[in-house]
């Protein structure tokens, strides 16, 4: 808190008062989203209020680069007057139509032709968010399967270890602990597999003498459950909260999930709330595994975080079953007109831009950058693709011995960075997440890292001074 206070005497009069104004609603108005609350009261809010491109600018006019695309999301980067502009025009003609009851507008119509001409899908259901997207994949499935004959076909399976939102019905289906335990009993029916996490493989082996058993552990699962009860597995091709986790041989990997999956009338579904729209170097992560999944699920950089929105995408396969009876969902804002057309402009500038390569080739420069943190002893592993990077700290180099909770190692970084004119906001404990705008260039990585070293650096230090 002093040294805030310290730099407020630097400010204007007019930007000191105005800062003091929002740390005072901060203390007392709005609860912040996976924050501890005492820390802004104590230390006060961190306000962005401006961004152009790769970089942000915060109430004190401090510049940053948003190593983050905030939160896997702003893929084109920011202020984009095109995406802007179709928003403006779309208000202009109407700002509201719901999609209940065979009302649709244009703009849904138009993105769900684009959505699926890309993907080679037939048809979108929107929603508001990636949670609201991973429900609605999960309720589709369930009726799908009672739709065809097949009522006790209810269960759903995800991995451990993995993020997919927190709506009960996507917090039952993600596998973090921390973020299961407050708000048990969660929903039954959702059943778990292990990770292809090979930093710390759940099965203690080494691949390739491991066969890929983490692959078989699905087909495992099945099996103790029962085939007759199970609906769907929904996945990240690359997983995202683990830190850009995925198998060492993706495409054998998935093809195993993708046959016990067929074999067993169960459906696949892609998760790629933060993988799609050129994250991964590709403009679907899909395209790493070569397999198609039966459903995608989308948000975040569907309109690169200018609106919110989510799409679940299916097959002719399961959309032929929904014709004949209506879908017991929706959602009020779903599929909004300024989303609509903000996600239309977005999804435009990527293809055209080609920033799906963009990405793959400062996803190559990214990685050779990140192995030089290898040499400070709390950097136990560096490991990703495209601009989908993450970095897991250890205690114990030798061992893998994770961080105790006790020194958040992460949060302490992040705000090491930011002094240093990096913003990668992702509260965690050991792990830094590493996701830039993709039209980020060379330099731009140069600077993030550059602000790397130094801030690792630092905690580093503390962190083996707060161990004796």
């Amino acid at each position: 808190m002093a040294e805030n206070l310290d730099n407020m005497k630097n400010m204007d009069d007019n930007k000191n008062n105005e800062y003091l104004r929002y740390w005072e609603i901060a203390k007392y108005k709005m609860i912040p989203h996976f924050a501890i609350w005492k820390e802004i009261i104590n230390e006060g809010p961190r306000v962005i209020t401006k961004g152009d491109g790769v970089y942000l600018w915060d109430v004190n006019n401090n510049k940053y680069i948003d190593g983050m695309s905030i939160l896997w999301v702003v893929n084109v980067g920011h202020n984009r007057k095109e995406i802007i502009e179709a928003m403006y025009e779309q208000l202009n003609k109407i700002s509201y139509v719901s999609l209940f009851g065979g009302y649709y507008h244009e703009k849904a119509l138009e993105l769900s032709e684009l959505l699926t001409n890309i993907l080679g899908m037939e048809a979108v259901f929107f929603s508001n968010s990636g949670s609201e997207a991973i429900e609605t994949a999960i309720k589709l499935a369930k009726q799908y399967h009672y739709l065809k004959g097949n009522p006790n076909k209810y269960k759903i399976i995800g991995r451990w270890h993995s993020y997919h939102g927190v709506t009960y019905g996507a917090l039952s289906l993600s596998g973090i602990r921390q973020n299961r335990i407050f708000f048990e009993p969660l929903v039954p029916g959702f059943l778990h597999f292990e990770v292809p996490y090979c930093y710390r493989c759940p099965f203690n082996s080494r691949y390739p003498e491991c066969n890929l058993r983490c692959a078989d552990d699905l087909e495992r699962l099945i099996e103790y459950e029962g085939a007759k009860t199970i609906a769907a597995v929904i996945v990240e091709p690359i997983m995202s909260a683990l830190g850009s986790v995925y198998a060492p041989d993706i495409k054998e990997y998935y093809n195993r999930i993708y046959k016990v999956c067929k074999e067993n009338d169960i459906l696949l579904i892609f998760d790629e709330v933060n993988n799609g729209f050129g994250r991964t170097g590709k403009l679907f992560a899909y395209e790493h595994t070569g397999i198609k999944p039966d459903m995608f699920v989308f948000g975040k950089g569907i309109t690169s975080g200018y609106a919110p929105l989510g799409a679940t995408v299916v097959s002719k396969e399961i959309a032929e079953v929904f014709k004949d009876w209506m879908f017991m969902h929706g959602y009020t804002f779903g599929g909004h007109p300024a989303s609509a057309a903000a996600a239309i402009a977005n999804i435009n500038i990527i293809i055209n831009e080609k920033l799906y390569e963009n990405a793959h080739n400062m996803g190559i420069y990214l990685k050779e950058r990140l192995e030089e943190l290898k040499e400070f002893d709390i950097v136990g592993d560096v490991r990703g693709i495209g601009l989908h990077y993450s970095i897991e700290y250890v205690s114990d180099k030798k061992t893998k011995k994770p961080i105790s909770s006790k020194f958040w190692v992460a949060a302490k970084i992040e705000k090491e960075l930011l002094k240093n004119g990096v913003y990668l906001a992702r509260a965690s404990v050991d792990r830094t997440y590493i996701a830039p705008p993709l039209i980020i260039n060379k330099d731009q990585i140069d600077f993030i890292m550059n602000a790397l070293k130094k801030s690792i650096y630092k905690v580093q230090q503390e962190f083996f001074s707060f161990k004796k």
